[in-house]
């Protein structure tokens, strides 16, 4: 479990080529805030599964250019 998601996440999208895929299983009060982040990174968000207090999201690095 991570206390800071934004420094994982910038860290997966320097590491992952553009067409990498990542998975996260996380509680839904950390998801929200990195379905968002991912969005602005310009990340395809594939699929969203959410039970209880859990959520899994599949996510997939697509090729973009500012």
């Amino acid at each position: 479990r991570c206390k800071e998601p934004v420094a994982i996440l910038v860290e997966m999208d320097r590491i992952l080529r553009p067409g990498g895929w990542a998975i996260i299983r996380e509680k839904l009060e950390i998801l929200d805030p990195l379905e968002a982040i991912l969005k602005s990174l310009h990340w395809e968000i594939v699929m969203t599964f959410r039970k209880d207090k859990e959520g899994i999201m599949s996510v997939k690095k697509t090729t973009w250019r500012p």
